[in-house]
């Protein structure tokens, strides 16, 4: 196994309601892969590795994190994303 991936949706803080962009940047470089970023419900959803949703949770721009769906990943050799080289 290279990977234990959890699918979330990150519920932003209401404070965060207009700046969304700023929310998104900030979600990304905690290593979350952002699929969707929904404005009118200041809601994003994406995956992230299941060590760090924890780090998501500690930021300001978040009100709360729900975990959907968790999975291993097992990439092919030479992918960039295998850890394991089988």
């Amino acid at each position: 196994m290279d990977a234990r991936i959890s699918d979330v949706i990150v519920n932003l803080d209401r404070r965060w309601g207009d700046k969304l962009n700023d929310a998104v940047n900030q979600l990304r470089q905690a290593g979350l892969d952002v699929r969707d970023a929904h404005d009118e419900n200041n809601m994003v959803e994406g995956t992230i590795d299941v060590e760090k949703v924890h780090g998501l949770e500690k930021l300001d721009c978040v009100d709360y994190v729900r975990t959907v769906f968790t999975y291993d990943a097992d990439y092919p050799p030479g992918d960039p994303r295998d850890r394991d080289g089988m």
